[in-house]
């Protein structure tokens, strides 16, 4: 299946049910939509993104995790 979702990794686990995957989906597209819009969470995530970068950028022993996947 293509999408451009970044499925969780229990996501496709046989117990997972429909309701789980339906809710998790939900969660997805409203995160997605106020990510769009000019929202107190987008600016929260925004703030949290420099942040996250900041730290990563100041600390010399900072590796990729996308590296060791």
């Amino acid at each position: 299946m293509m999408t451009d979702y970044d499925f969780p990794v229990w996501f496709w686990d046989p117990e997972t049910t429909d309701e789980d995957r339906s809710n998790w989906m939900t969660q997805e597209r409203c995160r997605r939509q106020a990510m769009r819009q000019q929202t107190a969470y987008r600016r929260r995530m925004e703030r949290s993104a420099e942040r996250r970068a900041r730290r990563e950028a100041a600390s010399p022993a900072t590796v990729a995790v996308e590296n060791y996947r």
